[in-house]
């Protein structure tokens, strides 16, 4: 049956509905996960020094690689249930959901023996920098079974976020992450009051998202979408091959992701000690605030692409594309001119002087900072219209020059070595990523039309 222009329309502005109101509670509860960093940052300062709170910081870099344990099955949830929504297709999406738990409760169990076998392995206290101090090598040893059980456990309800932004309701998921921040910040209070150790601390940070995103799993599966309920039942073996075919790339996507956000504090750890990493981490913090705002704003249009493509409505998608990018670019230009500013100033009353960075920091940082915000909003673009190979391909191509770079610059430029090979990684991806999009979109459209006209939506329709 043809799509009526009204039929296209409503289509059109319930997607813009559902990713405007996902981007706003996502931007809510950043801003309230990093006003709670705000508070949390120079409390864990005082609470555990800069030589625990270093180690604390790399430790969760350390752990945050644990993420490749999925090998992108979550991410690649979200396209399948997106399409298939697209298609208006209930019975697969319910075969995705319950085929995509059953193989994150495996996932979990695996990764929970692995982070008890391999907390004892003595390369990874060389790796942050603590080999040869056995006071820092106990704490070492009992932050990585903390923070990797409580992860595995995490993995184990991986599939539940990706099940609400599949479905074009990330917003539902935004709001118990406003609940799990609200938790940490007052665990972490009260041990600033109470006083407290190093594992209490961790156990502080660790708990609450892991509960929080088990409290949603009851809500959307209980109250919102009980037609979706995860059931043996429903294990279905074209499920598991749509996951793993877009496990592939997504899993080379997410390890050059990691090793481009996660490295960093290992680097400075290897090389300048754990003392040395809170003074990167605190200035970049700054910047994170607002790159991670800018993601909330291009992030949820991911499904949004990929049920819009299935569609075939391709001019929709090329003209959001557009204005996301020109939107989230702009607003980190101008916040950056803004740290570069005032930056010193603001570190120094927020977090002490021990931690103020250099003029020539802040300056790179702001570059490094509006080419990631590019590299994002791209990305989502490229994934949302599952070209997912060619910006995996980008990607550890950036990720490898950034390593290479950062690793060679830090004993020579310090600190200011990171942001700088962040910028030649980066420099050529915003004249590459748009480009290939939309002669992709070309080509898609011309197919689409071709194959299901007078159904489809070409390219130029409005």
């Amino acid at each position: 049956m043809a799509a009526t222009s009204s039929d296209i329309h409503h289509l059109r502005r319930e997607r813009e509905r559902r990713a405007w109101l996902t981007s706003k509670v996502s931007i809510m509860s950043r801003a309230v996960t990093y006003g709670a960093r705000l508070v949390v940052i120079p409390l864990s300062l005082k609470l555990l020094g800069n030589e625990q709170y270093g180690l604390w910081l790399t430790i969760g870099s350390l752990v945050a690689w644990l993420s490749m344990s999925d090998f992108g099955f979550s991410q690649g949830l979200i396209n399948a249930i997106a399409e298939a929504s697209g298609q208006d297709d209930q019975l697969a999406i319910r075969r995705l959901v319950s085929s995509g738990f059953a193989l994150f409760a495996v996932l979990s169990s695996i990764l929970g023996f692995f982070v008890i076998w391999g907390s004892s392995w003595s390369l990874l206290y060389r790796l942050v920098g603590v080999e040869g101090n056995p006071g820092l090598t106990r704490d070492a040893h009992l932050l990585i079974l903390i923070c990797g059980l409580f992860f595995a456990a995490s993995l184990l309800f991986r599939g539940i976020d990706a099940v609400c932004q599949g479905l074009q309701e990330g917003y539902v998921s935004a709001w118990f992450g406003i609940g799990s921040t609200i938790l940490n910040l007052g665990a972490v209070a009260f041990l600033y009051w109470q006083g407290g150790t190093l594992g209490m601390y961790a156990v502080a940070m660790a708990a609450p998202p892991v509960f929080a995103t088990l409290v949603l799993g009851i809500y959307l599966f209980a109250v919102r979408h009980r037609e979706f309920r995860p059931s043996l039942r429903y294990l279905d073996r074209s499920a598991f091959r749509t996951l793993f075919h877009f496990g592939g790339p997504l899993f080379v996507l997410q390890l050059s992701y990691l090793a481009m956000l996660y490295s960093v504090n290992l680097l400075i750890a290897s090389r300048l000690g754990p003392a040395q990493v809170p003074r990167y981490a605190v200035p970049y913090a700054l910047f994170a605030i607002v790159v991670g705002a800018c993601f909330s704003l291009s992030q949820p249009y991911i499904p949004a692409y990929a049920e819009a493509s299935s569609r075939g409505d391709f001019a929709w998608v090329r003209r959001r594309a557009v204005r996301t990018l020109a939107v989230t670019v702009g607003i980190m230009a101008a916040v950056s001119a803004v740290f570069t500013g005032i930056g010193r100033w603001l570190i120094q009353w927020w977090a002490g002087p021990s931690v103020v960075p250099r003029f020539g920091f802040l300056l790179v940082m702001s570059l490094f900072a509006i080419l990631r915000v590019a590299n994002d909003t791209d990305g989502t673009l490229l994934i949302g219209l599952g070209r997912v190979w060619a910006k995996a391909a980008l990607q550890s191509v950036e990720a490898a020059i950034f390593i290479v770079g950062a690793w060679l610059m830090l004993p020579s430029m310090g600190l200011t070595g990171i942001p700088l090979a962040g910028v030649l990684a980066l420099a050529a991806d915003p004249i590459v990523s748009l480009p290939y999009s939309f002669s992709y979109m070309k080509r898609e459209a011309v197919k689409f039309v071709a194959a299901f006209q007078p159904q489809a939506v070409t390219l130029d329709a409005d």
